[in-house]
C-alpha cells in the first residue's frame, strides 16, 4: 500500500543517501580551520534528516512498498552497462534505519566528545562520509554499487582510525585495517567479475531471477559465493583477517561505536543476507560460513576474558557476536542474522559510548585493572553500560536474549549440536568478561589516581538514552521483524526445538558465569585469586594466540626485507643510478654545448655560415646520386 507519490519516494531516498554526503562536503570546507561548533550541529541535523526519511521509508516498506530508483547511467563500456541506481526492500529499509539512527546519536554524542579536539571539523567530515558510504552500500540495487560503497566505507575507516595521525600507533592501525580489507576486497571483486561473467548483469533482481530460472554450474556458483565471502571476511573481521579490528580502537571512541554497531563490520553480514538466493544453492558453503562463525564466536570471546583494555574487550565482543550472525546466515536463517544485527547495533553502540564516558573521566586511560570505584561519580554511565552488558549476555527480557538465543535454538534444532555447544560456551564467556569489565571499572575498590572523575555532559547522556530503551525493548519486535523480512526472504526456515530447555540452559550458565565474575573481581584485579592467573593459557589469550606475532614473522618481516632489498639494490643502485646518469649526461652535454650560445654575433654568423655550407654539401651529394 503506497501513501506517497513516486516523486516523494525518490526525494526520500535522495535525502537518505545524499544528506550525509552534503555534511561530508560541508565539513571538508571547514576542515583546515579552527573548531566550529556549527559544523557538528549542521552535520548532525543532516543525519537527522536522513534518519526521519529512513523512518518514513521503513514504514512504507512495512506496508509492502518496493522502490527502484535509477539516478543515471554510470558505466557504459561496450556491452557492459551499469546504472547508478538504488532500491528499497525490507532488507535495505532495516539497514538504513539502523545506520541512520545510530549515526545520528553518534554525531550528537561526538559534539561533546570531540569538543576540545583541534580536528573537530575534519572529524565530522569523515564521519558523515562514513555514513554516506554505508548508505550507498546498503541501498544500491547492484553488486558494483555495493562495491563502491564497500570501498568508501574502507576509505573512511582508514581516515577515522588514523584520525590522530601524529600517533604512530594510530597510523599503523589505520594502515593495517586498510591493507587487510584490500586483500579481502580483491576476492570480492573477483567474485563480482565472476557473477558478471556468468549472468551478464550485476543487478540483484536480474542475477537472482536467472539463478532461479536457469541451470548454472554448481562449481561456478560455489566459487563466486566463496569469493564474495572472502570480502565479507575482511570487512566483518572474520578469522584469519580479524587482527585489524582490535587495533582499530586507536580511533576516537564514537567512531568505534559506529564501526562496530551500524556500519563497517556489519557490511559482511549484510552481503551474505543480500546474496541469499546464491547461498541457498550452495549449502556446503553456507555450512562452512556457519562453522567459521562459530569458531570466531568462541575465539573472540576467549580473548576478551583476560584483556585489560576497555575498548578492546568490547571490540572482541563484537568479533564474537559477528560470529553468531554468520552462524545464522550460514545455516540459511537469514532473518535471524539480520535480527541479531538489529539488536546488537543498539547495545554495542551503547557500550562504546559508555566506554567513551569512562575514558573522559579517566583522562583517556584504558586499563580496567587500574580503575575501580567509578560507580558513584558515573552512576548514569554505569547503569547504561550495565543494561548494555546484560543485553549482550542475552539475559531475559533484554534485546540480546531474543536474537542471540534464537541463533542457539537454530543451531540445535537444525541438528548442528557441536555448533550449538560452541556458541553456548561463547555465551558463558560473554557473561564472564562483561561482568568482569563492569566490576573492575565501576564496583571494585578504587585503584586509580584521578581526583575528581566526572560524568559526561548531559546532552551526551541524552544521546545515549534512546539506545538504552532499544537495548531493553528491541527484542520484543521479533515476530513483527520476522514477518517484515519475509517480504524479501520468503523461504524462512523453522525448526522444532525444546525452546524452554535451551533457554533455561543458556540463561542458567550465563547467570552462573556472571555471578562468578562478580565474586572473583569484587575486590579488584589484584586480589590473591587473580595473582595466580599468569599461566600459559592466560598469556596465550592475552597475546591473541600469538597470531599478530605470527603474521609479523611470516608476512611483515619478510615483506620488509624484500622491500628493503628492492630499495637498496634495485631502486637506489639501478633505477636511481640510471636516472641520475641520464641527468649527468645531459648536464655534461649542456656544458659542452654551452659555447655555441655565447651571445657573440660574429660567432653566431660563423656557425650559421658553417651550417649553410654543410647543408649545401649534402644537397650536392644528393643531386649527383
Amino acid at each position: 500500500m503506497s501513501f506517497l507519490s513516486d516523486f516523494d519516494y525518490i526525494l526520500l531516498l535522495s535525502l537518505v543517501i545524499f544528506s550525509p554526503l552534503l555534511g561530508a562536503v560541508y565539513g571538508a570546507f571547514w576542515g583546515n580551520r579552527q573548531k566550529s561548533l556549527q559544523v557538528g550541529i549542521f552535520n548532525s541535523f543532516l543525519i537527522f534528516i536522513s534518519f526521519i526519511s529512513s523512518v518514513i521509508l521503513f514504514i512504507s516498506a512495512a506496508n509492502g512498498v518496493k522502490i527502484e530508483f535509477q539516478l543515471m547511467d554510470w558505466m557504459v563500456l561496450g556491452d557492459f552497462r551499469s546504472h547508478f541506481s538504488f532500491g528499497l526492500d525490507s532488507i535495505s529499509a532495516t539497514m538504513i534505519l539502523i545506520v541512520s539512527l545510530v549515526s545520528f546519536l553518534v554525531h550528537v554524542y561526538s559534539i561533546g566528545y570531540m569538543s576540545d579536539d583541534k580536528g573537530f571539523n575534519r572529524y565530522f567530515s569523515y564521519l558523515s562520509g562514513f555514513v554516506f558510504s554505508m548508505m550507498i552500500l546498503v541501498m544500491s540495487d547492484n553488486f558494483l554499487g555495493l562495491f563502491i560503497g564497500w570501498e568508501g566505507v574502507g576509505l573512511c575507516s582508514y581516515l577515522l582510525i588514523g584520525f590522530w595521525y601524529k600517533r604512530e600507533s594510530a597510523n599503523n592501525a589505520s594502515i593495517e585495517a586498510f591493507v587487510m580489507n584490500r586483500i579481502a576486497d580483491l576476492g570480492m571483486l573477483l567474485g563480482i567479475m565472476m557473477i558478471y561473467w556468468m549472468f551478464g548483469t550485476l543487478k540483484y533482481s536480474e542475477v537472482f531471477s536467472m539463478l532461479q530460472n536457469a541451470n548454472f554450474s554448481n562449481t561456478s556458483i560455489t566459487i563466486a559465493g566463496l569469493l564474495l565471502f572472502i570480502g565479507a571476511m575482511g570487512k566483518s573481521a572474520q578469522f584469519p583477517l580479524h587482527t585489524w579490528l582490535a587495533n582499530a580502537m586507536e580511533g576516537p571512541t564514537p567512531v568505534s561505536a559506529l564501526i562496530h554497531a551500524a556500519t563497517m563490520v556489519t557490511a559482511g553480514v549484510y552481503l551474505i543476507i543480500r546474496a541469499h538466493p546464491l547461498y541457498d544453492l550452495i549449502p556446503q558453503v553456507g555450512y562452512f560460513i556457519a562453522c567459521l562463525g562459530a569458531f570466531v564466536a568462541i575465539f573472540g570471546a576467549s580473548m576478551a576474558l583476560v584483556n585489560k583494555d576497555l575498548k578492546r574487550i568490547i571490540a572482541y565482543s563484537t568479533l564474537s557476536q559477528l560470529g553468531y550472525m554468520f552462524v545464522a546466515a550460514g545455516l540459511g536463517v537469514y532473518w535471524v542474522a539480520l535480527f541479531h544485527l538489529f539488536t546488537h547495533a543498539f547495545f554495542k553502540s551503547l557500550l562504546f559510548l559508555g566506554a567513551g564516558n569512562v575514558m573522559h573521566a579517566m583522562e583517556d586511560k584504558l586499563d580496567i585493572t587500574k580503575m575501580g570505584g567509578l560507580f558513584k561519580p558515573l552512576k548514569i554511565t554505569a547503569v547504561f553500560m550495565t543494561i548494555a552488558s546484560v543485553a549482550l549476555c542475552g539475559i531475559y527480557p533484554f534485546a540480546g536474549f531474543f536474537s542471540k538465543d534464537k541463533i542457539l535454538e537454530i543451531s540445535f534444532g537444525s541438528g548442528h549440536h557441536i555448533l550449538w555447544l560452541i556458541l553456548l560456551i561463547a555465551a558463558v564467556f560473554t557473561a564472564f568478561y562483561s561482568f568482569r569489565l563492569l566490576m573492575l571499572v565501576f564496583f571494585a575498590p578504587k585503584v586509580h589516581d584521578i581526583h575528581h572523575p566526572h560524568e559526561a555532559k548531559s546532552f551526551m547522556l541524552w544521546s545515549m538514552f534512546p539506545l538504552v530503551i532499544l537495548a531493553i525493548i528491541a527484542g520484543l519486535f521479533e515476530e513483527g521483524f520476522s514477518y517484515f523480512i519475509s517480504q524479501s526472504i520468503p523461504n524462512a526456515k523453522d525448526f522444532q526445538t525444546p525452546v524452554l530447555l535451551l533457554i533455561a540452559i543458556t540463561t542458567a550458565l550465563s547467570v552462573i558465569s556472571a555471578i562468578y565474575a562478580i565474586l572473583r573481581y569484587r575486590n579488584g584485579y589484584k586480589s590473591p585469586a587473580n595473582e595466580k592467573e599468569r599461566n600459559f593459557l592466560h598469556k596465550l589469550l592475552l597475546n591473541q594466540y600469538y597470531i599478530p606475532q605470527l603474521y609479523k614473522k611470516i608476512f611483515i618481516r619478510p615483506y620488509a626485507r624484500i622491500a628493503d632489498f628492492l630499495w637498496q639494490k634495485i631502486e637506489i643502485k639501478i633505477i636511481d643510478a640510471i636516472v641520475d646518469s641520464i641527468g649527468k649526461m645531459l648536464m655534461s652535454l649542456s656544458r659542452t654545448l654551452q659555447y655555441l650560445q655565447t651571445g657573440n654575433l660574429t660567432q653566431s654568423l660563423r656557425l650559421m655560415s658553417f651550417g649553410v655550407f654543410i647543408m649545401l654539401v649534402f644537397a650536392i651529394i644528393g643531386f649527383w646520386r
